[in-house]
């Protein structure tokens, strides 16, 4: 009994180690011309928000991913945050140089601001910031609103949510996740191997629309478009009358939608297809 207390009072004695303090830094940005902003974050989430013209605003929260970064480190890193500017354009973040260490970035940038957004481990969240808009993530999911012009988007793991407000190409691809896509007006590439899909707009150009694994949903209103849906295992279901063509059962649809116009191709692998 003796031995065994002992062996017991040895292992009380060691100190656990804590995670370091978290540290924030506040990084006010002034410029000219239209702002070039790219960002990169190796673990952290990334919030867009809109600001005045000719400002940029970053505020990073740091704090330890693991045990191996020390309060020195996380305050070294607030102290000097990974920011570089030449002009208009702006980078910040480094998935390299920041291992074991976690930035939460909130960023306040003009409406017009070409954007693209990278995170390897977290969420990408803008509303209404971006002409030209680039965002992927990892493992982490994205939701863009009120953005103008193109936007392509993707996820290895995560969901999509993206609206448009003005004209252009959009491409939303994800491994495995959720497309939302909203107010659409311009060609599309929408594509997920697990995971359902809806979609609204207008077909201003071609449409493909793919799941291996999951439901599909359009929203096309009075658009005319030529649709060509077909999925392996589910239905086809029309709310909208389809000219012209064949359908070669419940899992294939195939004609002309308020008198035709850009091709609309929908496959589902497994799950069904609603228009409306």
């Amino acid at each position: 009994m003796k031995s065994r207390f002992c062996v017991l009072a040895l292992f009380t004695v060691v100190p656990l180690a804590a995670h370091a303090a978290e540290q924030s830094f506040t990084k006010t940005i002034h410029f000219r011309d239209r702002l070039d902003l790219a960002i990169v974050s190796g673990a952290g989430n990334v919030r867009i928000s809109q600001g005045p013209a000719g400002r940029l605003t970053i505020t990073g929260h740091v704090r330890a991913n693991d045990w191996h970064a020390n309060d020195d480190r996380i305050r070294d890193i607030a102290a000097s945050p990974p920011i570089q500017q030449s002009g208009s354009i702006v980078r910040i973040g480094s998935m390299e140089e920041l291992t074991h260490v976690i930035i939460d970035y909130e960023i306040e940038a003009p409406a017009d601001s070409i954007v693209q957004a990278s995170a390897g481990s977290g969420d990408i969240f803008d509303e209404g910031v971006g002409l030209s808009a680039r965002f992927n993530t990892g493992s982490g999911n994205i939701h863009a609103t009120g953005l103008e012009g193109s936007i392509s988007v993707s996820s290895k793991e995560g969901d999509i949510e993206a609206e448009q407000t003005g004209q252009g190409e959009v491409k939303a691809v994800s491994d495995t996740g959720n497309l939302e896509l909203r107010n659409l007006h311009g060609p599309l590439r929408a594509a997920t191997n697990v995971g359902s899909i809806i979609v609204s707009g207008t077909p201003a150009g071609d449409w493909s629309v793919e799941t291996g694994r999951g439901d599909i949903e359009l929203a096309l209103g009075q658009a005319a478009c030529t649709i060509d849906a077909e999925t392996g295992a589910g239905v086809v279901h029309s709310d909208l009358r389809v000219e012209g063509g064949d359908g070669s059962g419940v899992r294939h649809l195939a004609g002309r939608i308020n008198g035709g116009g850009n091709n609309v191709i929908v496959q589902a692998g497994q799950g069904e297809i609603r228009i409306r």
